[in-house]
């Protein structure tokens, strides 16, 4: 399998093919709207492929030199969920992202808060998720958002760091670092009144 960056006509095929049916309609941005960030290089997206075939895809937004980016929609093929694809995804994104953007360390994950479910088995769901990413490398922080009345928590995918990141994070608070580093994601990705008015980050006790 590989993981290449896809031209913006790949991505509206997909978009209208895929993503339409994979995701709900109030958490699907617009077309036009994820083509104006790919054009202005804020967002960019992947497809994991098998022979050519679409296995995945995935948009990622990353602020030009910034060290964290945000993975704002990932999704395997209806067809090929459960058979492991989501660790193939895993396996490769570093080597591309960091391909494409030399000063990235890691990006950041959105999943829905478990507390805020309407129910068990909404819960259940969530919870699924969140162990999802835990088994493909990512883990939990203090941080938790609220976009637009949607609560999430907030984990890290970290890239291996070399020396000196590493030495930088430990001089510091970690969880201060990562919420000035996702703060700084959601300035570039809102227009100025929706980030102040509808976007919200704090930290909690425990991840």
């Amino acid at each position: 399998m590989y993981l290449k960056e896809l031209t913006i006509q790949q991505f509206t095929a997909i978009y209208k093919t895929h993503m339409i049916t994979d995701f709900p309609q109030d958490e699907l941005k617009p077309l036009e709207r994820m083509i104006h960030t790919m054009q202005t290089g804020l967002s960019s997206a992947f497809g994991l492929y098998e022979n050519n075939d679409l296995r995945a895809y995935a948009v990622f937004i990353v602020p030009e030199g910034q060290s964290y980016g945000l993975l704002d929609y990932l999704a395997v093929v209806k067809e090929y969920r459960g058979t492991g694809i989501g660790h193939h995804f895993f396996a490769l994104v570093e080597h591309t992202l960091k391909e494409k953007n030399p000063s990235l360390d890691g990006f950041f994950i959105e999943s829905e808060n478990i507390d805020f479910a309407k129910d068990e088995q909404e819960r259940e769901i969530r919870r699924r998720r969140i162990a999802f990413y835990e088994n493909n490398g990512c883990r939990g922080t203090k941080l938790v958002s609220c976009l637009f009345g949607v609560t999430y928590s907030i984990l890290i995918y970290d890239f291996a760091p070399n020396e000196p990141m590493a030495n930088t994070i430990a001089a510091f608070d970690e969880t201060a670092v990562q919420r000035k580093a996702l703060d700084t994601v959601y300035a570039a990705m809102f227009k100025k009144r929706h980030y102040e008015n509808d976007v919200s980050l704090w930290e909690v006790d425990e991840a």
